[in-house]
């Protein structure tokens, strides 16, 4: 036996059964973020529900193969818990039936996730047509209305409202235009709720880097890991090419490192966008940004939210006659075009920022949205969707920080 082998073995002999298991949580609550899990919406309404409305504990221990009778009695307590969300109205205000499935399958995923089993089985049949009734019978909210941003507005009101000298200011310009140009989701930049800073999941100064190609074509790469892939990697290379007429993410990255430098020894640990010190910025504190400055410009700041910028980017793409499908592989909607698109077809992706960031226009009606995945779903790309695939993480709206 080789000598690091002996060693190998004597150091795993040498842990006790408390470090075996700590490492053990360590790292599987790492892979599956559990903890983040924990306080989502959804699950934080069904623990207590169940601890504090029936008296029971939020787990079950059911695989396909027990007793039909306790199957049955878990899928109920899964519909009673719908009729609770869509009745009792517990957080004050209507939940629409699709929100009700958005929580049902966040206690789905959460159980699974802590208890390595499903919490009813094998059958969602029941409570796919419960949302069909409840949709059908009980007055759903009006959808939520978001307006995307102008890439003339957000142009406009960022020049006039922030400080170039300032360091605060620049994190701000380069956060929003990035966003922007980059078709970034606000969790994808930003802390959500509960969100803690961990350079291994959030974007950081090192992240960033800069190539200018022979021919004087000058981009952004930006190594990011998918907002909605759960343990994903910082596997995503954001391509953000220079020179937008109107927004320049390049122009705008590389003022922030000169206004708001960090020790290279620090770029792996401090925030790419900050407010200061290891403090990223917030996806409230995003949301509260793009509605001050469309407010600045006299427009109703209420039709704006953090996704906005990503709704306007994608019309300003569209407007500038760009493909569907282009549009959503740059904007990684449900898809794993991305990886061509860089990887094939990089003069493309250098264009779009560019692109995007040249690119006005007037929306014939504000309302429209780049929320929904299948908008950008060709005919031929929409499969039938299982009930399993409906209560998905991955079929979820964008507009999760919005709710």
């Amino acid at each position: 036996m080789a000598a690091h082998e002996i060693r190998a073995l004597k150091q795993a002999a040498g842990l006790t059964p408390t470090e075996w298991q700590s490492r053990r949580e360590a790292f599987v609550s790492n892979a599956l973020a559990s903890g983040l899990r924990r306080q989502q919406t959804g699950v934080r309404w069904f623990v207590k529900f169940c601890v504090h409305a029936r008296g029971r504990a939020p787990m079950t221990d059911l695989n396909r193969h027990s007793p039909w009778e306790e199957q049955l009695e878990a899928t109920q307590l899964l519909m009673d818990f719908a009729v609770w969300l869509a009745v009792s109205r517990p957080s004050g205000r209507p939940i629409s039936a699709k929100t009700i499935g958005k929580y049902l399958s966040q206690v789905k995923m959460w159980h699974r996730q802590e208890f390595f089993r499903d919490i009813i089985g094998d059958d969602y049949g029941q409570l796919k047509e419960m949302l069909k009734g409840i949709a059908r019978t009980v007055a759903q909210p009006p959808k939520l209305e978001r307006w995307g941003v102008r890439t003339q507005d957000l142009a406009e009101s960022m020049h006039a409202t922030l400080n170039p000298a300032s360091a605060l200011d620049s994190n701000w310009f380069a956060a929003l235009t990035c966003a922007f140009c980059g078709l970034l989701r606000a969790a994808e930049f930003s802390l959500q709720p509960g969100e803690t800073f961990d350079p291994a999941r959030h974007l950081t100064r090192a992240d960033v880097s800069f190539v200018t190609e022979a021919d004087g074509v000058e981009y952004a790469i930006i190594r990011m890991r998918p907002a909605k892939r759960t343990g994903a990697t910082k596997s995503v290379p954001l391509v953000l090419g220079g020179g937008g007429s109107l927004l320049d993410p390049v122009r705008a990255l590389k003022h922030l490192l000169d206004v708001d430098p960090v020790p290279r020894a620090q770029e792996a640990t401090t925030p790419l966008f900050r407010q200061g010190g290891q403090r990223p910025f917030t996806v409230t504190q995003v949301r509260g940004a793009v509605k001050h400055l469309m407010e600045s410009l006299g427009l109703d700041p209420s039709k704006f939210g953090a996704h906005s910028l990503r709704i306007g980017g994608a019309t300003a793409a569209l407007s500038a006659g760009l493909s569907p499908a282009a549009i959503r592989a740059a904007g990684r909607w449900a898809s794993d075009v991305y990886i061509l698109y860089t990887r094939c077809n990089m003069h493309a992706a250098v264009q779009l920022a560019s692109v995007i960031g040249s690119t006005s226009f007037e929306d014939t009606e504000r309302g429209i949205r780049f929320a929904d995945e299948e908008l950008l779903l060709m005919p031929d790309e929409m499969p039938a969707l299982r009930f399993d695939e409906y209560l998905s993480t991955d079929m979820l709206e964008d507009l999760e920080e919005e709710a």
